[in-house]
Formats: structure tokens, sequence, C-alpha cells
């Protein structure tokens, strides 16, 4: 796993070629057989041929990611704000804050050098041959540890369901609530997601939802099963938190409230 989690972070930009060298170099290989072996000390001296004949370039998928990550800082400063945020609210988007400007300010890896190293970590027969045994809540934790990854794992709906389902089965909300943001935009039907929410009446994970992913939500839809509860506290719960937010629409709101 360690090997595959190192593949995963590189890709997505957690990390550049220079810790990736020193994390291979690092790596404990009597984890793995001889022929492993092999092939990790293979790939680490292809990664460093790479890196020692490759410029670094901004690209622009790394312009877009820094686009990407001041818009987030923008939508949480904003919101951090709100006077009627709970002390709950507050803390965690002063901690997604920190990590955001932690990742903006970190040096990433561009161009040909990194689609060179991207291509040598993702064809890896060892890399693969992990990744391959992970079990679906093992590839929930997995994706989830980091969100808002550009590039998560090529799943169809029917497998991205599964993962839902383990973790409904051991009520990993939070890595629900990461699951979904790391699928915004890929064509994803979060209803199982937020349907658990709606059951749980968790409020503030249901609003999290939304604040991550709304343009992938039917939200008439959603307002609707949310009225449905008829649970007046916690709609009130999702109105208070929603409003910290500015989540609803005046439409939304009365509905909510009739």
């Amino acid at each position: 796993m360690d090997l595959v989690n190192l593949m995963y972070r590189y890709i997505n930009k957690f990390i550049n070629s220079d810790t990736l060298i020193k994390e291979l170099e690092s790596l404990d290989l009597s984890k793995y057989n001889k022929k492993e072996q092999e092939e990790i000390t293979k790939l680490l001296g292809e990664v460093k041929k790479v890196k020692e004949t490759t410029p670094n370039e901004l690209d622009q998928v790394e312009k877009n990611r820094l686009e990407n990550i001041n818009h987030m800082l923008k939508l949480l400063g904003n919101a951090n704000k709100s006077e009627k945020l709970d002390e709950k609210t507050s803390e965690f988007i002063t901690k997604q804050v920190s990590q955001l400007e932690s990742d903006k300010e970190a040096i990433r890896d561009g161009g040909r050098l990194y689609t060179t190293i991207f291509e040598l970590m993702t064809n890896n027969p060892v890399v693969n041959k992990y990744a391959s045994k992970m079990n679906d809540l093992e590839l929930l934790e997995f994706i989830t540890h980091y969100i808002s990854a550009p590039l998560p794992p090529e799943i169809d709906q029917e497998g991205f369901n599964d993962l839902v389902e383990a973790g409904i089965k051991e009520d990993k909300r939070e890595s629900l609530w990461r699951l979904a943001f790391n699928y915004n935009h890929k064509h994803k039907d979060f209803t199982l997601i937020e349907d658990y929410f709606i059951s749980k009446r968790d409020e503030y994970y249901l609003t999290e939802l939304i604040s991550a992913v709304r343009e992938d939500l039917d939200m008439p839809k959603l307002i609707k099963k949310i009225v449905k509860t008829k649970d007046k506290d916690f709609i009130n719960r999702v109105i208070e938190t929603g409003q910290s937010y500015s989540l609803f629409e005046e439409d939304e709101l009365k509905e909510l409230n009739s």
C-alpha cells in the first residue's frame, strides 16, 4: 500500500518528484518479494533520470489547480465571517483553509516532467498489483484520505455506489462527504450519500455535501426530501447551518420553512 499511496499522491500533485524520490528511497523493500524489489529499484532509477533531464514547467493544469485553491479559499473565507457559525463548523473551516493555503505554497511538478513520471507510476506492475487488491472499504479510505483530488481512481456509478455502501455500513460520514468532494463534476449520482445524511438527521454533513457538490445535486428533489421528514428540529438546523454558508436560494428557504 505504501507504493500505491505514493503513486496516488504524486499523480494528484500532493507531492513533487523530490519528495517522491526520497520516499521511494526510504521504502521498506523487505515487504516485497525479490521480483518486486527489482521493479521498485528500476522505478526509482527511472524517476531519478527523468528528474535530472527534464525541466519543471508551470502548465495549464497547475494554473487551474492554483485558481481552484484561490476560489475555495475565497468561499471558505466568506463563510467563516458569518456570526451564525457554531464552534464545530468554524473549526472545520479553519482547518480546511490551513490545508489549502499549505497546498498553495507547495511546489508541484508540471509539463513533461509531470506527465513522464505520471506514466512511470501508473504503469508500474507492482503499483497496479497492490492497487487491485484493495477491498471497497480500503479503497474508500484510500480515496478520501485527501480531499479535492483532481485525479481520483476512475470508477463507474456501480463501483461508486459500492464505496458509498461500504462507508454507510461503517458509518463513515466524513469519508462519504470527502468521496463526493473528490468526484465533483465527474458525472456521479450522490443520491445514496444525501439520503444517508438525511436518514441520520445530520445537518452538518448534509450541508457540507451541498456546499461541496451543489452543482451535481438535484436541489429541488433534495429540498423535498428534507421537508418530507417533517422533522422540524432537523429542518431548522439545516436552515440555520445552510444560511451560515449562504447555501440556499430564497425559493428553497421558503419551501424549507413551509
